[in-house]
């Protein structure tokens, strides 16, 4: 006998339902259905959508032809004011709308663009071909009508030719022009203005086959004209905007076709400069620096143009569609370069690597504390523009953007030495420069001690004598007086003097003019010894009581002087006028003032007015004058000395 034992997982009963796999099996099942049915749903919207936009596109655009047949039927100037207008966006708004603005349907913008021109050629064939100008031609009309979102559809184009009474149409003996512009891709660009100007300019548009009639009148012995894609905003392969052909001579009722464009909507290209070392770069040092663009499509003999960078990172305009590249400099790297397409009135960034120039500059000038380099066409008045490296040793060290840079030294005793120029540097390691030197020697000079000083250092325009102010920056060079010294390049004062730089002012050559110490030369200076110039004292006596009383100055002391002397022996200085009243002052000028130390001048009131024998001069002091005495004052009474 067999018992049966029934597992837990046995069959199950009609009332179990399903297991976990079914449910999902079913879940994924019912979902794919759902979504099926969704999209069928959303794509009978869409098209819904999209039937309802066209119908109402189609209406707009017959709309927009009835009222152009009314416009072209209205007046006998009608078809040539609709030939004139050419294109036009929006011309006849809805009720409540405004001309040149979408018309609203429904809440949805449409915009309905006309054109009009003449069908030269016939109604069916294309000015922009050749042929024969038909004796009355028709007035071609197209209407195209566009809304946002559009995606897949097309837009709604309407049509109509139109003829014109013979008597309301064209003259016999116009002429057109038939210009094709086509794009970058040789597809025809329609709505695209063209103009013809020989005396007047008038303006046609390209319509769907791109072919821009316009209507001209050439005298009879016929006129030349320059025809002119005059949409800006396009370019020729050239990069030029507004491009222009001239016909040659049109004469009255021909077709002239010979002029076709292929233009492109401009795009643009940013480069941007960066350094190989991942170290930031300014705007002030990339700025004027030298870069090539690159274009696989050209004009020319090259597509590789030469440009400048307006700082870190420049935006160059107005390029036409193809693939470009960029890179530092005139030379391309030997690792090549990247090139990106640029769309139609796109724009693309490029990056240009770059390795900084390293140079040093060695022997310089004793005493350079700085060397500065500035690009080469700068010319500073003073050294503070360019790159600073301060001096250690006899040499500087520069890590500069590659260029060409003229070098100035700047020192303890001179503000902005010349040094070598045009030195052209490029990326990486450069070779040492090497600082030329400047030496001054001195002929015509055996005593004495001789002084220099760099003129834009001391701050003085000119001098009339050595000068006075210049201790912390005046070099001895007495040494150039039997062999040349080295000197930094520069504009100099040099003087002598009997010992140290403000000692006394023996002589200096040419007035004391500053000379020219050319960079890399070796200056031979001729003494044409110039003494030191005499400079005068004004001497006042005051307070004269008596009449008829000359002032009488003298260097040395006067033992006496009578009434018949015209004036004492020896060197003296005398009024030229006398005392006429009490408390009168009289003034001698013209007193020489010494250029170191003092000099004393010995003042007499001289009486040669009355009669006597006697000694006529009487003693009134002292005038004690220095360098720096120009005018001195004493009363008669004080007797005594007077000065510094």
């Amino acid at each position: 006998m067999y018992t049966v034992v029934r597992s837990p997982r046995g069959a199950r009963g009609a009332d179990q339902g399903f297991s976990l796999i079914e449910l999902v099996v079913a879940m994924v099942v019912l979902g794919t259905m759902a979504v099926a049915v969704i999209g069928v749903i959303m794509s009978s919207q869409s098209q819904g959508v999209a039937n309802r936009s066209r119908i109402a596109a189609a209406n707009l655009a017959a709309r927009e032809i009835d009222l152009v047949r009314e416009e072209f039927a209205r007046t006998d100037a009608g078809p040539v004011n609709l030939a004139a207008a050419g294109y036009v966006l929006n011309p006849h708004p809805l009720a409540g709308g405004t001309a040149g603005q979408p018309l609203v349907i429904d809440g949805r913008k449409y915009t309905v663009v006309r054109t009009a021109q003449w069908n030269i050629a016939g109604t069916g064939a294309s000015a922009c071909e050749g042929g024969s100008l038909v004796a009355y031609p028709t007035l071609g009309v197209t209407v195209t009508v566009t809304w946002p979102n559009m995606g897949g559809v097309q837009p709604v184009v309407s049509t109509a030719s139109l003829a014109p009474d013979k008597e309301t149409g064209i003259a016999t003996t116009d002429s057109f022009i038939a210009a094709k512009v086509l794009d970058q891709d040789a597809k025809p660009l329609s709505g695209i203005p063209v103009t013809a100007t020989g005396g007047a300019t008038t303006t046609g548009h390209t319509d769907a086959s791109g072919c821009a009639v316009i209507r001209i009148s050439p005298p009879t012995a016929g006129a030349a004209y320059t025809i002119t894609v005059a949409d800006g905003s396009y370019v020729d392969l050239s990069g030029t905007a507004n491009p222009s052909k001239n016909s040659g001579v049109i004469m009255p009722s021909q077709i002239y076709a010979g002029a076709s464009f292929t233009v492109a909507k401009a795009g643009s290209v940013t480069v941007t400069i960066v350094r190989s070392d991942g170290q930031s770069l300014t705007n002030a040092q990339a700025s004027g620096s030298p870069l090539t663009l690159v274009a696989s499509q050209y004009s020319g003999a090259t597509g590789e143009s030469p440009r400048v960078a307006g700082g870190v990172s420049t935006t160059f305009t107005g390029l036409w569609p193809t693939s470009y590249g960029a890179y530092f400099g005139s030379a391309a790297p030997p690792g090549g370069y990247d090139m990106v397409d640029l769309p139609p009135g796109g724009h693309v960034t490029l990056e240009v690597t770059l390795e900084m120039a390293s140079v040093l500059v060695a022997n310089l000038p004793s005493g350079t504390t700085n060397v500065l380099a500035v690009p080469t066409g700068t010319v500073p008045t003073t050294c503070s523009t360019g790159t600073s490296a301060p001096a250690s040793g006899s040499g500087a060290s520069f890590v500069l953007m590659p260029a060409a840079y003229d070098l100035y030294a700047v020192g303890t005793t001179f503000a902005c030495s010349p040094g070598p120029v045009n030195v052209s540097l490029g990326s990486g390691e450069n070779e040492d420069i090497t600082w030329a030197t400047t030496t001054l020697r001195i002929q015509g000079l055996s005593t004495g001690t001789v002084w220099i000083a760099e003129k834009q250092k001391s701050g003085l325009a000119s001098l009339t004598t050595c000068p006075t102010t210049v201790g912390a920056i005046a070099i001895n060079v007495d040494g150039a007086r039997s062999a040349p010294v080295v000197i930094p390049a520069g504009s100099w004062y040099v003087w002598q003097t009997n010992g140290p730089w403000n000692g006394t002012c023996v002589s200096y050559p040419d007035l004391i003019s500053a000379f020219g110490a050319p960079y890399g030369t070796a200056v031979l200076k001729n003494w044409a010894s110039t003494p030191p110039p005499t400079l005068y004292a004004a001497l006042t006596m005051t307070n004269i009581s008596t009449t008829n009383r000359y002032l009488l100055i003298s260097p040395v002391v006067v033992t006496g002087c009578t009434q018949t002397v015209a004036s004492p022996s020896g060197t003296k200085y005398q009024s030229t006028g006398k005392s006429s009243s009490g408390t009168q002052s009289l003034t001698v000028s013209g007193v020489p003032r010494p250029t170191s130390g003092t000099t004393t001048y010995y003042a007499y009131l001289w009486n040669k007015e009355n009669s006597g024998s006697g000694n006529r001069c009487t003693t009134a002091g002292t005038y004690v004058v220095g360098p720096g005495t120009s005018v001195l004052s004493k009363n008669t009474s004080s007797g005594g000395s007077t000065g510094p």
